[in-house]
């Protein structure tokens, strides 16, 4: 069975948790083999070593290490010592419930070869050689209708309605660019449909920012509430995607 530096992520994390949430290299090594059941018998390939005298499959932990810090999973800002992060520790409580990876299918949208590590050269210099990689930021584990993150902007707001609209009696007539954002029909108490204008907002204070006109808009549908005094109706999806998970 072939592996590449991808499949050494999980059990990464999984060590450092072990560990107390960070740890020297040479205390994570003998962790991550236990997690991933490594041996020379099973796994011969992975012990086999390259010209730099490495052990192949502690090389892939190396790329799994660098490319977690780029994705905010793992601080190496101590030196010599590796630390999972918060968001880390999200994506682990979710592959822990529910047995997928949040991550996956991810790498190839940031341009991320699993054979970088076969090349002969660190790690971070491997990662330095992508270009346009964009390692994104992102919101915790939301891991509702197939959304992975929690979001992050306005465009994100839009996704997670989109998904959620009709279990929360909404269609879909138009969204545009101008304001405001969505047309829609929204079911009433009789069963019946009435249009209503909605506005995209990442918070609902950013209405008041971007000088929209509440009186040409009916609803505003945001991921965080953060207006007190909102003279408009405000659909808060952080809420109300409580009842989805």
């Amino acid at each position: 069975m072939d592996l590449n530096f991808m499949d050494f992520e999980i059990p990464l994390l999984q060590a450092l948790v072990k560990l107390g949430g960070k740890a020297k290299p040479k205390e994570i090594y003998p962790e991550v083999e236990k997690i991933m059941d490594l041996n020379p018998k099973d796994f011969p390939e992975e012990y086999e070593k390259y010209k730099s005298k490495v052990i192949k499959w502690q090389n892939k932990t190396a790329w799994a290490r660098e490319y977690l810090k780029r994705k905010n999973q793992l601080d190496g800002s101590e030196r010599g010592i590796w630390k999972i992060t918060d968001i880390g520790k999200e994506r682990l409580n979710y592959f822990n419930q529910t047995q997928k990876d949040p991550d996956e299918g991810l790498a190839p949208l940031l341009g991320v070869d699993s054979s970088l590590s076969e090349e002969n050269i660190s790690p971070k210099e491997g990662f330095n050689r992508i270009e346009n990689i964009q390692i994104h930021e992102t919101g915790g584990i939301l891991g509702v209708r197939g959304i992975v993150y929690e979001p992050t902007n306005e465009q994100g707001v839009i996704l997670l309605f989109a998904a959620l609209c009709h279990d929360l009696g909404f269609m879909i007539e138009a969204i545009r660019a101008a304001f405001p954002d969505a047309l829609l029909r929204r079911r009433n108490a009789k069963g019946t449909w009435n249009s209503c204008k909605a506005e995209f907002e990442f918070k609902s204070t950013n209405f008041r920012s971007h000088k929209h006109d509440p009186n040409q808009c009916d609803l505003i549908i945001c991921w965080e509430h953060d207006w007190q005094d909102c003279p408009k109706e405000v659909l808060c999806l952080k809420e109300l995607v409580k009842e989805f998970k």
